[in-house]
């Protein structure tokens, strides 16, 4: 069965023509949904994937991330979890692309991962179906890195972390990471991963808090009892550490963990991962969305 699919992000489009799970066709563009006005997106949609819409009058069309979000196409209210492929694929949210043919949005899922918590995804979700887990836990690395536990299939919760929009924060807008030089000494990456192991030790000596260890980071090249060189990574370590000692608290630790990343992103979180002696496995993004997107296709068809 063909499917016309976009992968609309806030920085970029990408469409694909799809024939089951394998990719004919597809194209790229940066008019990511921040770079739109509003009533641009059917426009946009138009102008790349006509000519597949023309030759496919009967392909199911579907739109998922930041398309359905407050700044996208239109606003597709969350599903909630625990869903599967079934569950998203009732919630998707129609909208018109003329002569009575009709794309839809994968709405994305919120969820409570703790009491009195809320989280919410766009887009994820569709990466986490496709990524082939049915029971365990998947990560998905990147500016909010997302922890998601699966059960039967479905996803039943997950829970989002500010590391890389920290680190960026950190490494071009605070004083912290003011004394960073390059080129940057990898070794460092695991100094922070160590650092942030040892605040959640059972040692209450070691228990300074994440605050007092990216202040003591700066602290420690300005003294001199760490290279500057080493100051980025280090906070890359920290962060991710910090991250990970969170997501363990909150899901049961597992045996192994699913990575969707590309390298090197990847790499880092196997590397902070198997110092806690947690094997991993690693998806390619681009195989995981069209297997996800082909799964909520086939959910839609078929109900």
């Amino acid at each position: 069965m063909r499917f016309i699919v976009a992968d609309w992000g806030t920085s970029r489009f990408r469409g694909y023509l799809l024939d089951n799970e394998t990719i004919l066709d597809e194209v790229s563009s940066e008019e990511g949904v921040s770079n739109l006005q509003a009533g641009q997106h059917r426009d946009v949609f138009l102008k790349r994937c006509g000519t597949w819409l023309a030759a496919n009058p009967d392909a199911p069309i579907l739109l998922v991330g930041m398309v359905g979000s407050r700044e996208g196409w239109a606003m597709a209210p969350y599903a909630t979890c625990p869903a599967g492929s079934a569950e998203i694929a009732e919630a998707l949210m129609p909208v018109e692309i003329g002569n009575g043919r009709r794309a839809y949005i994968v709405p994305g899922l919120t969820c409570a991962p703790a009491p009195g918590a809320a989280d919410v995804m766009r887009g994820e979700e569709t990466l986490v179906l496709g990524s082939g887990v049915e029971d365990g836990l998947v990560c998905l690395p990147g500016t909010h890195p997302k922890w998601i536990e699966m059960r039967g299939g479905r996803i039943e919760r997950f829970a989002t972390y500010m590391t890389g929009e920290m680190y960026a924060l950190l490494r071009e807008h605070s004083m912290i990471g003011r004394p960073a030089t390059e080129p940057e000494d990898s070794r460092g990456f695991a100094m922070g991963l160590e650092a942030a192991e040892r605040n959640n030790g059972s040692d209450d000596a070691h228990h300074v808090g994440l605050l007092h260890l990216l202040f003591g980071a700066r602290a420690a090249v300005v003294s001199g009892q760490m290279a500057s060189n080493l100051l980025a990574p280090y906070l890359s370590g920290l962060l991710t550490g910090d991250e990970i000692n969170g997501a363990l608290s909150q899901f049961n630790r597992p045996a192994r963990v699913t990575i969707v990343a590309n390298s090197p992103r990847a790499d880092l979180y196997v590397t902070a991962l198997e110092r806690h002696g947690i094997a991993t496995t690693i998806k390619v993004p681009q195989g995981a969305l069209i297997a996800g997107l082909f799964k909520i296709g086939r959910s839609r068809s078929a109900a």
